[in-house]
């Protein structure tokens, strides 16, 4: 009787120690070369090329962003509603790049409600409990250069004032006033050069999002607005994150399907029940022990 319950106090420590480990998120990732305390809601900076930098706003809510190029940021996150999260994006592009970041706790009218659900391309149904929505947006940030020149008849002297904007189709316009002496006529001639190239806002990106006991088995998905619909993409658990890759910018979050949390439900449920069907088994062996002895 003494070696039966041993066993049965060996397997409840066992199924316990399981428990506590299933229950722990370890995080492996690099720490970051430089963390920027956000007071308020928004911040607009620079970060250079192959600088991890961390933003944590109000003390809660951090965004770590990583990029092969300089980027002018935007930042705006309603961190009071968010609460704690730990999001990372890693981006390859061909140069600077402009890159404005909005992280939400709810999109109404993308149905991201807490605990809403939705059906998504695949026809998969999936709730929303992630309480994180980012919408992304990127383009060059051009660097064009004007050398602008007088062109004076008859040998007169002129002095030219020039200001050149370069738009976002990487054509430059100017505005010159020429001031010519002893009533010379003058033509302007401004010559740009931009350095735009011909390669997409960038390459690639990567998402990551801390994974918790909730969204284990969530998955990334972005608003596709031309179909108005949801599409998931294909994620995997990298160091602790749940990771995804894209080559475009959009509104994305993390979905759970709903046989995952239906799952989930059950299985904590399954748990309750085995042990407390153990320790049942644990109860009556000490009293039959008891008895015995009796």
């Amino acid at each position: 009787m003494k070696k039966f319950g041993k066993i049965v106090l060996s397997a409840f420590t066992l199924m316990m120690v399981f428990t506590l480990m299933m229950s722990i998120n370890v995080n492996a990732t690099g720490h970051p070369d430089e963390i920027v305390e956000v007071p308020g809601d928004s911040i607009k900076t620079q970060l250079q090329s192959n600088i991890m930098t961390t933003f944590r706003f109000r003390e809660r809510t951090q965004l770590t962003l990583y990029a092969n190029v300089d980027l002018d940021l935007d930042i705006n996150c309603e961190a009071l509603r968010i609460a704690e999260k730990d999001f990372m994006i890693e981006i390859e592009g061909g140069h600077h790049l402009k890159l404005t970041m909005t992280c939400t706790r709810e999109e109404n009218q993308l149905g991201l409600m807490d605990g809403n659900t939705m059906r998504v391309r695949n026809r998969n149904t999936y709730r929303y409990l992630e309480g994180f929505c980012i919408s992304i947006e990127c383009e060059p940030k051009y660097d064009c250069q004007c050398n602008c020149e007088c062109q004076c008849l008859n040998e007169c002297q002129c002095v030219c004032d020039c200001e050149c904007q370069c738009q976002n189709d990487c054509q430059c316009v100017c505005d010159c006033e020429c001031q010519c002496l002893n009533e010379c006529q003058c033509q302007n001639e401004c010559q740009c050069i931009c350095n735009c190239g011909e390669e997409q806002c960038f390459l690639k990106a990567r998402l990551r999002i801390r994974e918790t006991s909730q969204n284990r088995a969530g998955q990334w998905a972005y608003y596709n607005e031309n179909n108005e619909e949801w599409v998931t993409v294909p994620t995997v658990v990298e160091d602790g994150y749940l990771t995804a890759e894209t080559t475009h910018f959009s509104t994305w979050t993390v979905l759970i399907p709903t046989v995952a949390t239906n799952g989930n439900t059950s299985l904590i449920l399954g748990s309750s029940v085995s042990i407390a069907v153990i320790g049942a088994i644990i109860g009556i062996s000490v009293i039959y022990t008891k008895k015995r002895k009796i």
